[in-house]
Order: C-alpha cells, then sequence, then structure tokens
C-alpha cells in the first residue's frame, strides 16, 4: 500500500462581504476564528490507479463544481467531499442577502476548485509506502438526533496512514454529525467540530488529519447548548481522542477497488425547482431529473461508500450493514449537495412550504426517491466490476 497526504487553506477574504451557509441568510461574516482548509488524502495499492478523497470545511460543493475537479484530474479516481460547516461561506446559493439574490462567490468557487485539483495532485506526488490501520469506536454523549431521538449513529470510524518507519502520513475520521456547535448567532468563519477533531489529532499524532462527515442529516448534531469556541474544541478533543484510541496494530493489506455510477433522481422539490430556474441554485434538470454521482471503495477489509448528500442515520445505518465489514465508512456530502437524504417510510411531505417543522428534512430534500434510488444504486456497485470516474 501507498498513501500521501495534503492540505491547504481555503478561508474567504473578507474584503468584502461572505454571507455564512446553513442557518438562516443573511448573515455576513465578521471574523476568521480558524483557517477553512482542504484535506486531502491519497491512496494507491501495486502501483495501480491512485484514489484520492478530498474534504473542504464547506457546506457542501455541487456536483458542477465537483465535476469540473475530478475532470482536471486524468488518471485518478477522486472524490470532494465536504465537511458542511454552518461557519462556511454560502457556496450553494441559499444563504445570501435575500430570498432572490444568490449568496455564493463564483470568483470564491473558483478559487476553491483550483486549490482542490492542487491538493489532490500534491497528495498523489507524495504518494510512498505506508502502513494502513483501521479502528472503530463509540462517542457517547456526544451526539443527539434532534429529529428521531431514538434513532442514533455514534459510530466514529478512523484509518491511520504511516511510514514504514511509523512516521504519520494522515488520519481519516469519519463522524457523524452536524459539525455546529456554533449557532446562527455567530458570525465567525470557523471549521466547527470538524476542524477542531483534525488540529487535536495532529497535535497528537502528526500528519494531515481528514475529516469526513457521515450520516449526519435528521438531525444528528453536537450534543450541547453551549455554542462558544472553547466547546467546539472540546468536541474536536472528545472526537480525536475516541478516533486515536481505537487504532489497532492490524494492517490493511490491498486490494484497493473504486466503483462509480451515475444516477438519475426526479427533482419533486417545488421549492428546490423554483431556485434552479431563478439562478438561486445550480444544476443541470434534464426531463424533471437531476444526474448525481454514487461510489464506493474497497481497501483491504474495509469499505467505504460516498453519498451526495445529508443522510439521515437510520438510512447510513442501513448503509453501513451493506458495507459489511469491520470498518464501515460512510462519505456523505460527497461530489454534490443534494441536501437532506431520507428512508422512503420516513419522508412526509409538509403541510406548509412556508412553515416546514416538523418535517424540516423533507423541506431540504430533493424526494422521496431520493434515498431509495441512491441505495439501489450502491447495492449495485458493491457487486459490480471496477468503473471510473467520469470523463
Amino acid at each position: 500500500m501507498e498513501a500521501g497526504a495534503d492540505t491547504r487553506t481555503i478561508t474567504p477574504s473578507l474584503d468584502h462581504p461572505v454571507y455564512l451557509a446553513g442557518f438562516q441568510g443573511n448573515r455576513v461574516a465578521t471574523r476568521v476564528a480558524h483557517d477553512l482548509r482542504v484535506r486531502t488524502l491519497a491512496l494507491r495499492a501495486g502501483g495501480g490507479r491512485p484514489f484520492a478523497l478530498a474534504v473542504c470545511d464547506l457546506v457542501g460543493l455541487v456536483r458542477e463544481d465537483t465535476l469540473a475537479i475530478r475532470r482536471a484530474l486524468a488518471g485518478i479516481d477522486a472524490v470532494v467531499a465536504s465537511t458542511h460547516t454552518h461557519s462556511g461561506p454560502d457556496t450553494i446559493g441559499l444563504w445570501g442577502p435575500d430570498d432572490a439574490t444568490r449568496g455564493a462567490d463564483d470568483a470564491y468557487l473558483e478559487r476553491v476548485r483550483g486549490s482542490v485539483v492542487a491538493s489532490i495532485r500534491a497528495a498523489v506526488d507524495a504518494l510512498g509506502p505506508a502502513v494502513l490501520r483501521l479502528g472503530d469506536a463509540r462517542a457517547p454523549g456526544l451526539i443527539r438526533n434532534f429529529r428521531d431521538p431514538g434513532i442514533l449513529d455514534e459510530q466514529v470510524v478512523t484509518l491511520a496512514a504511516d511510514r514504514p518507519d511509523g512516521t504519520p502520513i494522515a488520519t481519516l475520521v469519519n463522524v457523524p454529525v452536524h459539525p455546529e456547535v456554533l449557532d446562527g448567532e455567530s458570525t465567525l468563519v470557523s471549521p466547527d467540530a470538524a476542524g477542531a477533531t483534525c488540529r487535536a489529532i495532529e497535535r497528537e499524532r502528526g500528519g494531515v488529519a481528514v475529516w469526513a462527515s457521515g450520516g449526519l442529516g435528521g438531525m444528528q448534531s453536537p450534543d450541547t447548548e453551549t455554542r462558544t469556541l472553547e466547546e467546539v474544541e472540546r468536541f474536536g478533543e472528545a472526537f480525536a481522542t475516541a478516533a486515536l484510541a481505537s487504532l489497532g496494530d492490524e494492517r490493511v493489506e490491498p486490494p484497493l477497488s473504486y466503483r462509480h455510477a451515475e444516477v438519475r433522481l426526479p427533482m419533486w422539490n417545488p421549492t428546490f425547482r423554483l431556485a434552479l430556474e431563478a439562478g438561486i441554485l445550480r444544476g443541470d434538470l434534464m426531463d424533471g431529473h437531476l444526474t448525481v454521482d454514487v461510489s464506493s471503495l474497497e481497501l483491504g477489509p474495509a469499505r467505504m461508500a460516498f453519498l451526495p448528500g445529508e443522510v439521515l442515520p437510520a438510512l447510513a445505518m442501513h448503509v453501513k450493514e451493506l458495507l459489511a465489514c469491520p470498518a464501515p465508512f460512510l462519505v456523505g456530502l460527497a461530489n454534490d449537495e443534494l441536501g437532506y437524504i431520507l428512508p422512503r417510510e420516513a419522508f412526509v411531505e409538509p403541510e406548509d412550504w412556508n412553515d416546514p417543522d416538523p418535517h424540516y428534512e423533507e423541506s431540504m430534500s430533493v424526494g422521496p426517491e431520493t434515498g431509495p434510488l441512491l441505495v439501489a444504486a450502491l447495492e449495485r456497485l458493491l457487486g459490480t466490476t471496477e468503473g471510473r470516474a467520469p470523463a
């Protein structure tokens, strides 16, 4: 096995209004608490085709952005995901100064795309002999499901990559929670708990730490009422401690196999349709359908599933069962940000679209068939021959 890693800053300049994403609109950033970063882990087995996972400290990137990145990376299988921090710039378009104005800065998005391409190339260039180890832990008392309190995913899965002499290369940690300790009252730029976890791992272990958000939908969030930077650090230390303590000595050996498929999803959501027509959102509707990407990675005893949005925990735990391995990684917000991905049986259309609670997640979902279609595509991938990223 070979591994390489890279990280670089993608913090926006505050010399013009930066609209923060994830809560209410017209929330303008006032200060940078911690830099936003893209963090990349590259892997290769037996001198074959490299795979790279790049994760940005952003609320999400739509397929048009991730597709442009992947097309610039000939010869590399790449997945571009986001942590889903709610203290980063609007990169989707929904959180501008008013409902009719797109909040995303296209010049900033161009810079992000360039940084991600450069980071993936650098991580691949850094590939060298590596020893890979897995960890599987629980993080009790840190995560709460605000939609369905009785359905809770507390699994933290970890992959550590070291050089043969023991020098750390990277640590990938997969956590099923919104990194949103800071709330909508904050105007700070911050990677929130995702960044704090990575900083804690890097202080303790060295190398590059990569946080990949798991099934954080519906609404898996930090279990706290304290919305301070000190609380952000506390959560980061707790997740880092759980991840590092779980690492074992058993080595991850080849094979490494990446599979990819495109899926067409019916666009059911009338609000999303209007936003696409108005140019607030970006995306190509063909015959009322969106094209999205689903992919998987087999890595010795580990399996990873990459889904393009915020997977609710019940569906996420089902996906992990499908992966049928000791260390199941589910990476959400991968190659797209579709909003919430619900089980079909849990999907209830809001009676009032202006006040959708208790079905807020449905109001921010492409539609009721999204979850079933994505899971069906993943099931097919897990039994198909190797695929490639789109040309």
